[in-house]
């Protein structure tokens, strides 16, 4: 059994256009109604986008948590702007789930929403989900950031998945397939990151796909060697080694054209950023565009310079893991929460108010003319008894 579970929670209402307004709204809903059983209505849904309501991705992710936690469901159609999500027990028997958005939808986003609750599955068998859409596509993280920024990144909080990148898929056919094996835990530890340490070392992969030519990977990869060399030497802050790799996508496990860079900065306490470029195929070329490389490059070198423990996209991917865990979270943020942060903050809070979660933003020093937060968070300490 889940400690603490209402069969009969009242429904708990939910403005989609809440914070940032987008799809994040409706994930971390989705993920906590279904962990916790709590029935959900969201009028609204992404209201803050240009075309408002359910796309492709987010109608999938509804789905697979349909069938993660076997709820009932109304308005789970393209274009919906009101969802109604009564969740039953989760699944205690299927060790399989496979949700294919058949667009180029980002795979990444709907492994933020079915994560969370296949960690917590009722069994002890390890959980496969096959995901199809999106790799590497526009408006969501790569899956390099998944794998190699929120993988180490989750084990902190005592949790873990295996990967296999099947396919890679590109704007705009998609067609990548990815396999996420999850073990179902007991808890989630509260974690402390607050300790910046010093760099230790950057990676990362400067990819083509596809007729582009190889020297565009190429270039990705000076650039952002170039521009972390530069800005790290002029903050006095020493240089690691940086080690880009450039190549071409075999055709065989690539769907489509494109190219991108994502890097990876670690640190000697364990710190661990990431960041990530993408050029995108017939997108009109102007001259203010910064190249995918320097994009990749400031992904990284913001946090750190503002003497922060987590890049912006972690920040608020970890709200959800923070608000679960057993005791009590400091995630050192640097100078600002995010919008997409002040976002998953408010619907954790909103979705579990009746177990008291608060997250508290706490001033600590200050890195030059800035101040310094710490990102603190008692979470609710969800248990799965079947978990060994």
């Amino acid at each position: 059994m889940f400690k603490s579970i209402s069969k009969m929670s009242s429904v708990v209402k939910i403005d989609g256009s809440l914070g940032e307004g987008g799809g994040q709204v409706l994930r971390i809903a989705l993920s906590l109604s279904a962990l916790y059983g709590i029935p959900i209505e969201i009028n609204n849904i992404r209201a803050g986008r240009t075309k408002p309501g359910l796309a492709a991705q987010h109608l999938k992710g509804v789905e697979l948590m349909k069938e993660m936690c076997n709820a009932k469901v109304s308005g789970a159609h393209i274009g919906s702007t009101h969802l109604e999500f009564h969740p039953k027990s989760l699944h205690r028997h299927a060790t399989e789930f496979e949700a294919d958005i058949q667009t180029a939808g980002c795979i990444c986003l709907l492994a933020q929403v079915a994560l969370p609750c296949a960690l917590f599955l009722p069994q002890k068998f390890d959980i496969l989900l096959i995901l199809k859409g999106g790799t590497n596509v526009p408006m969501g993280p790569h899956i390099e950031y998944l794998t190699e920024v929120m993988k180490p990144t989750l084990n902190k909080f005592g949790a873990d998945f295996d990967f296999a990148v099947l396919k890679r898929g590109y704007y705009p056919k998609g067609r990548g397939i990815v396999h996420l094996r999850v073990k179902p835990i007991k808890n989630l530890n509260a974690v402390d990151i607050t300790d910046l340490g010093i760099p230790r070392g950057i990676s990362g992969w400067a990819y083509v796909a596809g007729s582009i030519n190889i020297n565009e990977a190429y270039k990705m990869a000076i650039d952002a060697k170039t521009v972390l060399t530069d800005e790290l030497t002029k903050n006095n802050i020493q240089v690691p080694p940086i080690n880009i790799e450039s190549y071409k996508e075999d055709r065989r496990i690539a769907v489509g054209y494109g190219s991108g860079i994502n890097i990876v900065c670690s640190t000697t306490t364990g710190c661990i950023f990431g960041g990530s470029g993408l050029d995108v195929p017939n997108q009109e070329k102007t001259p203010n565009i910064k190249s995918p490389g320097v994009i990749a490059a400031n992904d990284i070198l913001g946090p750190l310079l503002e003497g922060a423990c987590i890049d912006d996209h972690t920040q608020d991917q970890i709200i959800i893991f923070m608000a679960l865990a057993k005791g009590i979270s400091r995630v050192k943020i640097g100078n600002k929460l995010t919008l997409h942060t002040e976002t998953a903050i408010k619907v954790a809070e909103i979705m579990l108010a009746n177990r008291g979660l608060r997250f508290h933003l706490l001033e600590s020093g200050s890195v030059g003319d800035s101040p310094s937060y710490i990102l603190e968070c008692e979470g609710c300490g969800l248990i799965n008894n079947f978990a060994e």
